[in-house]
Parts: structure tokens; C-alpha cells; sequence
């Protein structure tokens, strides 16, 4: 019974009072759904509208710190190759003829970096075709591997790392007879330098070109060419249409963990030029090892490898990227 506004008493149904529940309409199912779905009942359960929660994803999280090293790198990395040798040919000139201006001296008092007994030089310079092959080889590996469909390619363009290590050989062993048949000892011709010890004589060193020079600027010229493959990347795989097409996340991260090693490898490979370049040989060695190594690059990278030998590095184009990121093999 409810009461009306005249005062009199007028019956209502049972079931439609307070004790029954409402059932919701359409109105009602749309606002739960715009609420967020997020509700739920008064016995604790969920609701048949709450949207349920994807678990996270670690591996899709971003690294800031990997996103940061990895900008870093494309500014070390991302440059004209011609540009970064005809920097270094005059680099090395000017520093070296600054350095026998002012003339810099090895002593007791230079700093521990500049000592050629230095951990960075006994670890670092003097095995650095080994960190260039170490860094190198891999990013070379994976990159070809996601750009290529056939398995063959990536054998190829690790193959241009032998021919490095071949055009390296056969200079640093030119660069220690050249030294030795230019040098020579005060008591006689013959002799060599334990010898000329032996013999109360002095030895006086030959031309000894630069092989720091060579090797570390060698180097940089390398991972620069060879760091054009990391161009347009995340491009690629968002081209690709199907899970073949696409490198996996996994490759993904082993490439930008070498493309980040390679560009800290050039990094250093500048601060220890510059040491070699300021407190050791002279003007004509450093410049002449430098320009062995232009030439070794030139040659491979501008010449014969364009003209059919092994092939060039990966260089994407707008049509790699419309037809999925990848190419067959020619």
C-alpha cells in the first residue's frame, strides 16, 4: 500500500516494490560499459562487463637507457663513410703536425692513459682487429639474416670481414718489413738489432708507419659502412605482413646491442688515435698509415664490391620497405 497526494491508500502490486531489484535496461548496460567495465557486484565478484587484464609483457617494455644508447649510436654511426675518412686524413695531419710543433714527450709525469703499458692498449688497441671482428661479425650475421629471405646471404656479407682481415695482414706485416729494411746499425749493415747490441753498435729505427693508424681508422670505416644496415629497421618490421617476414624480438635486441658496441667501439677508437696520433711516431707514419687505411677501404668498399665482388653493404630503399623489409637474393 503507498500513499497518494489526496491521502488515500492505494495498492501496488507485489514485486514492484523496493525489496525487488531493478533489471537494467539498455541505458544501463551502456554506462557500465562507458564506466569502464571496471565495476563489481556486492558479493565481490567481478562483473560481466569488466574488461579483463593483459599480462605484462617484459620484453615489449622500453628500455630507456637502451632507447638513449641507441640514439647516441646512430650519431656516431650514421654518417657518410667518404666524409668520416677525408675527417680522419686531416685529423691526423693537423694533430701530428701540432704535436711535433709543441713537441710532446713520453716521460715518467704523462698521464696513465698515454703510458704504452696502459690496460686500454695492451687489451684494447693491440687486439683491436679482434673487438672489430667480435663486434662486427655478428651485427653483420643478424642484420643479414632479417633483411634477406635466403640463407646464403649472410654467409656472403660476413665474407667481406675476411677480406678486411686479409687487406689487414698483409699491411701490418708490409708495415714491420718496411721498417726493418729501412733500419739500420752504426756498425755495420748486416747486422740486426740484437746483433747491433751485441756488437757495441746503435741502431737506428727505419720508416715505421703507423699501425695504430691503419688498424683503428680502418676500423671506423668498416662499422660505419657496415652500420648502414641498421637504417630504416623498425621500418622493416613494420612493413612485413606475416611472422617470416619480421625479425623476431629476440634478433632485434642482439642487433642493437652490437650496433650500440660497434659505435662505443668508435668512440674509443678516436681517443686512442689521438694518443697514438699526439705522443708517438711522427707526421709522415701517422699520415701514411692513415692513408693505407682510406685505401684499403676505398678499394674494397668503393670499387670492388659494387663491381660484383661479394657485395655491398645493405642499403634499404623505399620499395625494400614496401614489399615487407625484405629482398631476394640476386
Amino acid at each position: 500500500m503507498v500513499e497518494t497526494r489526496s491521502g488515500r491508500l492505494k495498492s501496488q502490486p507485489i514485486g514492484q516494490g523496493q525489496g525487488q531489484a531493478r533489471t537494467p535496461g539498455p541505458k544501463s548496460e551502456a554506462g557500465a560499459r562507458m564506466m569502464g567495465g571496471d565495476r563489481k557486484s556486492f558479493d565481490g565478484t567481478q562483473d560481466r562487463y569488466q574488461t579483463p587484464k593483459k599480462p605484462a609483457n617484459l620484453k615489449a617494455t622500453p628500455n630507456i637507457l637502451q632507447a638513449m644508447a641507441l640514439v647516441l649510436a646512430r650519431k656516431v654511426l650514421f654518417l657518410d663513410a667518404t666524409r668520416v675518412a677525408l675527417f680522419y686524413v686531416v685529423w691526423v695531419a693537423v694533430l701530428s703536425f701540432l704535436a711535433d710543433y709543441f713537441a710532446f714527450a713520453i716521460g715518467e709525469t704523462q698521464p696513465y692513459f698515454v703510458q704504452k703499458h696502459n690496460i686500454f692498449n695492451q687489451y684494447g688497441t693491440k687486439l683491436g682487429w679482434f673487438w672489430t671482428l667480435v663486434f662486427t661479425g655478428p651485427f653483420i650475421w643478424y642484420s643479414s639474416r632479417a633483411h634477406y629471405k635466403d640463407k646464403d646471404h649472410p654467409l656472403i656479407d660476413v665474407s667481406r670481414l675476411l677480406v678486411a682481415t686479409l687487406c689487414w695482414y698483409l699491411s701490418t706485416t708490409g708495415f714491420h718489413k718496411f721498417a726493418a729494411a729501412t733500419s739500420r746499425c752504426t756498425a755495420g749493415l748486416r747486422y740486426t738489432r740484437d746483433e747491433c747490441s751485441e756488437n757495441h753498435g746503435t741502431w737506428i729505427p727505419g720508416y715505421d708507419i703507423s699501425g695504430h693508424c691503419f688498424l683503428m681508422i680502418y676500423s671506423v670505416l668498416i662499422m660505419t659502412e657496415e652500420a648502414s644496415a641498421f637504417r630504416h629497421w623498425f621500418q622493416m618490421n613494420r612493413a612485413g605482413e606475416t611472422s617470416k617476414q619480421k625479425a623476431s624480438v629476440e634478433q632485434t635486441r642482439l642487433v642493437e646491442y652490437f650496433f650500440i658496441a660497434m659505435a662505443v667501439l668508435s668512440v674509443f677508437w678516436f681517443i686512442q688515435i689521438c694518443i697514438s696520433v699526439i705522443y708517438y711516431h711522427d707526421f709522415l707514419e701517422e699520415v701514411s698509415g692513415t692513408l693505407v687505411a682510406v685505401v684499403c677501404w676505398f678499394v674494397t668498399y668503393k670499387i670492388l664490391y659494387p663491381s660484383g665482388l661479394l657485395q655491398s653493404p645493405i642499403k634499404r630503399t623505399n620499395s625494400d620497405l614496401s614489399n615487407g623489409g625484405s629482398r631476394r637474393g640476386r
